[in-house]
């Protein structure tokens, strides 16, 4: 988007380009200040200052504030047709980010939904991919938490019966020792395979689930 060639730049926004875009809280000091007087600009100034705000949210990590302007500016994006900014494809970042946030706030559903949209806009992206199975593997069910809850009980049982091997078998019944040593590791090695094994099989999934969806979107873009 371009200034438009007939009109002036306004004051206000000449003020606003004067503040180095890394000083995130000046920008949003600024904006939230003058907020009503920004709404009241020609609408190109209003859209990059309000795009610019919303980038200084994100990168600051005001997470829920970036949620909630971020649908403002997807949705002036699609009212005004605006579909690349800058250089950039505004849609697509602004949803990206918006999941990002949703992620920090641990909304993992919520940031799936979004990433499987932008992958059935752009199932080609790497970073859509990456992320969605990111997101996934937060997104942990109960039986994965029920088999990581089962592999930590058995660990603690380890370090029980290690304590036990030490202070109580070894000094008084050393005829068990083998026994509590061979009962010892196999505890530990079912504790193991427990939690690599649950984990390894849930991530497999997420890979899989994301890779068809993949195929599913590029076949669709293909067909239209």
């Amino acid at each position: 988007m371009e200034f438009n060639p007939t009109y002036s730049v306004s004051k206000l926004y000449q003020s606003f380009d004067l503040i180095d875009r890394t000083a995130h809280h000046t920008i949003i000091r600024f904006f939230e200040d003058k907020v009503e007087e920004i709404k009241a600009l020609e609408y190109e100034e209003y859209f990059k200052i309000l795009v610019t705000y919303v980038q200084a949210l994100f990168e600051i990590g005001a997470y829920q504030k970036h949620c909630t302007m971020a649908d403002v500016v997807i949705e002036a994006s699609i009212i005004n047709n605006v579909n690349v900014f800058q250089g950039i494809n505004l849609f697509e970042k602004t949803l990206f980010q918006k999941a990002a946030s949703l992620y920090n706030l641990q909304h993992y559903s919520e940031s799936i939904h979004i990433l499987t949209e932008l992958i059935k806009i752009n199932p080609t992206e790497p970073n859509y991919k990456a992320f969605w199975i990111r997101n996934q593997i937060q997104r942990k069910p109960p039986l994965l938490r029920s088999f990581q809850g089962i592999s930590i009980t058995l660990f603690f049982l380890t370090i029980i019966m290690i304590a036990i091997q030490t202070f109580y078998v070894e000094p008084f019944r050393p005829d068990y020792i083998n026994l509590m040593t061979l009962g010892r590791n196999y505890l530990f090695l079912f504790a193991t395979i427990t939690l690599v094994g649950s984990d390894g099989f849930y991530r497999l999934k997420a890979i899989y689930q994301v890779n068809q969806l993949i195929g599913r979107s590029k076949e669709k873009l293909k067909r239209s």
